[in-house]
């Protein structure tokens, strides 16, 4: 998609009261809507968490690295879990610029099929009950919709599973949600591309965040409107919103699952309690080593497969 190969620039050309041609930033308040801290459950399935694609930084971290990148506001969208928008409230008090997320693992109840949506501004009451409903992703639409929140739908290609989307869950996207993730800063061009492709002509809304797990937060962002943080979430649902930044690469990828994992032995390194552990450790670190060059390769051909499946499936428009 050519949309998608222009993304918006941070500074723009004006010409002054006096017609002198200069660079002014681009006018709005810029949010990264996709970012985790340490509090996300990363686990993937028989492997230790330290070993997985666990996020490096505490809350804190990821608030201020934020800020530093220029965000006007900031938000955590941890895995099926608020703790560490808790964390940081309870270490810092509320910031006026912060906002609460979670990304919300929902079920297809027809099959099972798990996919990602981010939600915001929500209290501990209303997490709880998104958390009970999630096996459900029309009642979970439904409770969203009806407390009057932001919520988006994530990379769209992802499933749990890995599964080819189905035309009728595609339809069931279109038809549940108004706002779809357009740019993720982790995932390839035909990744983000089919998001733009199949929302075309239909009236939906694209945002954008890094998905970020290791340092690159606030490098793919949204660019919205608003003063206060529920001026900004209801301009961004109305459509006021765009896209910025940079989508990943599969070398990105492999660079963010190296670094994760070299940090987190390192982690476990310092706190292990015998030779045992630690010899585990190193052993971990030099298998790394070797297998560094290869990584996430396989992974992004796959995924490139299930993009191009996916595309057949898409519904013709109305």
């Amino acid at each position: 998609m050519t949309d998608l190969l222009a993304p918006l620039l941070e500074y723009e050309a004006r010409f002054d009261s006096h017609g002198h041609l200069g660079w002014s930033r681009v006018d709005g308040k810029r949010i990264d809507l996709h970012c985790h801290s340490i509090f996300s459950d990363e686990n993937i399935r028989w492997v230790p968490k330290w070993m997985s694609f666990y996020p490096l930084l505490e809350p804190e971290e990821l608030y201020d690295l934020a800020k530093s990148r220029g965000m006007d506001f900031v938000t955590i969208t941890d895995h099926d879990t608020i703790d560490g928008c808790k964390a940081l409230v309870d270490r810092r008090g509320m910031p006026a610029d912060f906002i609460f997320g979670e990304e919300v693992s929902v079920a297809f109840p027809e099959n099972g099929t798990v996919v990602h949506v981010n939600v915001y501004d929500i209290d501990e009451l209303q997490h709880a009950e998104i958390q009970r409903l999630r096996g459900n992703i029309y009642d979970v639409a439904d409770y969203v919709r009806g407390i009057g929140k932001l919520f988006v739908l994530n990379h769209m290609t992802w499933t749990r599973q890995h599964r080819v989307l189905k035309t009728w869950q595609i339809e069931t996207m279109l038809d549940l949600f108004t706002v779809f993730e357009g740019l993720n800063g982790t995932r390839g061009y035909a990744h983000n591309a089919f998001a733009w492709h199949a929302t075309r002509g239909r009236g939906k809304v694209l945002v954008a965040g890094s998905d970020s797990h290791t340092h690159r937060v606030g490098t793919t962002y949204t660019l919205g409107e608003g003063e206060t943080t529920s001026e900004l979430l209801a301009n961004i649902r109305a459509g006021k919103a765009v896209p910025c930044g940079a989508f990943g690469t599969p070398e990105q990828l492999r660079d963010d699952v190296w670094v994760t994992l070299q940090t987190n032995v390192d982690r476990h390194m310092e706190q292990a309690s015998s030779a045992w552990k630690r010899a585990t450790c190193h052993v971990v670190q030099h298998l790394g080593r070797l297998a560094y060059p290869f990584l996430c390769l396989g992974y992004h051909t796959r995924q490139n497969l299930l993009v191009r499946k996916s595309l057949e499936a898409i519904p013709a428009p109305v």
